[in-house]
């Protein structure tokens, strides 16, 4: 594991994309128990330069996760040393830090009151 004094994370959103219909079959079997994120988490190696943060799966044939990573090619170290690879090929894109519009988010939840 590296120094994470001496690395700098920043956001990635991977898109993950199942390798065939067999392949997600088979990822989905094999996570089909799991409910919480903490769970969903448990397969992916602890590592410095990249922290698995949110997943955003559903029944399509890809999905996405939210990093903080020193780089794209860190998760794809991360996911491969779990073995995503059986299942996926990812890709992984930089992101500016993700931000609230505050005054959007009262209007909203003005509306649902």
């Amino acid at each position: 594991m590296m120094n994470t004094a001496k690395i700098k994370l920043k956001h990635f959103i991977a898109t993950h994309t199942f390798n065939s219909d067999k392949a997600k079959k088979e990822y989905m079997k094999f996570v089909k128990h799991r409910k919480r994120n903490v769970e969903w988490f448990e397969n992916v190696p602890k590592r410095d330069d990249a922290k698995l943060y949110q997943l955003f799966i559903g029944k399509a044939d890809f999905f996405f996760c939210h990093w903080f990573a020193e780089s794209e090619n860190a998760i794809i170290e991360t996911l491969s040393q779990a073995g995503a690879d059986d299942f996926m090929i990812t890709m992984a894109i930089e992101i500016s830090t993700p931000k609230m519009d505050l005054e959007k988010m009262k209007s909203l939840i003005e509306t649902i009151k």
